[in-house]
């Protein structure tokens, strides 16, 4: 996989986001939402993804961002992009995790930086 942003085709979201989930379910995660009234803003970080999924109804299409707070058992933060018109995706590269972007008709973008998976795994003498 080369470290440039890929635009993922519209017919092939749900199963880009299924894969992107399995792969990275678990990793440390900041969101960011850019544009729109608010600027940018960061909606949350240093939350572990649970998952993100494609929610295609009437034509129109909602990515779903989840994550897990660590706080309380079963307590999680989801974010919804409604009428979104592209999704792409910076595989990781060196010490950087992979990248996420969501952007919506009205040009919103919502940013998912993922840790890079070296940054919070345990260390190999830890490890059982």
């Amino acid at each position: 996989m080369s470290n440039q942003t890929q635009e993922i085709p519209r017919d092939q979201w749900a199963r880009f986001l299924d894969e992107f989930t399995r792969e990275h379910r678990g990793s440390h995660a900041r969101l960011e939402i850019i544009g729109g009234e608010a600027g940018a803003q960061v909606e949350t970080e240093n939350r572990q993804l649970d998952g993100a999924a494609a929610d295609y109804k009437d034509g129109e299409c909602t990515v779903w961002i989840t994550f897990t707070s660590g706080a309380q058992p079963g307590e999680h933060l989801a974010r919804g992009i409604h009428g979104v018109k592209a999704v792409r995706c910076l595989p990781p590269a060196g010490q950087q995790g992979a990248v996420l972007e969501v952007e919506s008709g009205d040009g919103t973008k919502t940013v998912l930086e993922l840790s890079h998976s070296a940054a919070y795994a345990l260390p190999q003498g830890a490890r059982k």
